[in-house]
């Protein structure tokens, strides 16, 4: 029994690391994917539709606060020169904590405004 654990925890976290190195529509059509499988084998099942939603739901709001989390611990993390205001990095941190929603949005549209992601280069590889 405890090899079936590890082997579970095990897949879990590979399915996470795939997650975190992923782009995000990836992760939300795996998702989707993943809803649209369950829905089939609820049907076969003769399960409520409300074992779906909650799923549907709970794996909404688990993606959130993965994405949430990133914001903030990013926004705790930068130093208050890079904002151009004395207060903006304490307003941020305000609007990521009373409205989540809203300031999830708003902050990671400001990050790459000003500071655009860059997608990891890989090396080349030596051809002869």
């Amino acid at each position: 029994m405890n090899r079936h654990v590890e082997q579970v925890y095990d897949w879990v976290r590979r399915v996470g690391a795939w997650a975190n190195r992923s782009e995000t529509w990836r992760v939300i059509l795996a998702v989707v994917v993943g809803l649209l499988l369950l829905q089939a084998i609820a049907a076969l099942m003769f399960v409520p539709a409300a074992l779906l939603v909650f799923v549907a739901f709970a794996t909404a709001v688990f993606f959130f606060g993965r994405a949430w989390l990133g914001e903030f611990s990013l926004l705790m993390r930068m130093d208050d020169d890079i904002f151009p205001g004395r207060s903006d990095k304490l307003i941020w941190a305000i609007l990521l904590i009373v409205v989540p929603p809203v300031g999830l949005y708003l902050f990671r549209s400001y990050r790459l405004a000003h500071w655009p992601e860059t997608k990891p280069v890989s090396p080349v590889q030596d051809l002869f």
